[in-house]
């Protein structure tokens, strides 16, 4: 019986041109071109709502956000190398960097993609119409770069 059902099987199949292989290929679904979301690990005032704002925003643009309330801010932000003048409203790790307040995307994907020798980028403040913040963008935004050394510099104006 195995003998018949294998001579069947033959006489039914068929081989398939070179153009129909190319076009089954060509058709297959492809394997998950993007990785796995970067994460982000988010510090906050626990009483801070547009912190959660941020980091909504983050989500929508493709990051995996673990939000950590603290009364450590200040703290932390010294020890991260943030001078004072120069802080935002909380604080992320993305990357092994530090990303400070209400930073736009467009700067931590320059970051991400550039991987500069900086210890963070920060836009200070709680700039009216910065993700996360209500209101409404008065002009371009200025977010700096905190080099290694501790310097200070103008990373991208947006």
């Amino acid at each position: 019986m195995n003998q018949r059902f294998e001579h069947e099987r033959k006489q039914t199949m068929k081989p398939i041109s070179r153009r129909a292989a190319l076009l089954m290929a060509a058709c297959a679904p492809l394997p998950a071109l993007s990785a796995a979301p970067t994460q982000v690990t988010l510090y906050k005032n626990p009483q801070c709502g547009c912190c959660e704002g941020y980091a909504a925003y983050l989500r929508q643009n493709g990051f995996a956000v673990d939000v950590k309330p603290t009364n450590d801010l200040d703290t932390m932000s010294r020890e991260a190398g943030v001078p004072d003048e120069l802080e935002g409203c909380h604080l992320s790790m993305i990357d092994g960097y530090v990303v400070e307040g209400h930073v736009p995307i467009e700067a931590i994907r320059k970051l991400l993609a550039e991987r500069p020798p900086l210890k963070a980028i920060t836009l200070p403040g709680m700039p009216e119409g910065s993700p996360g913040m209500t209101g409404t963008k008065q002009g371009p935004f200025t977010v700096y770069a905190i080099a290694k050394d501790g310097a200070a510099s103008v990373y991208m104006n947006i």
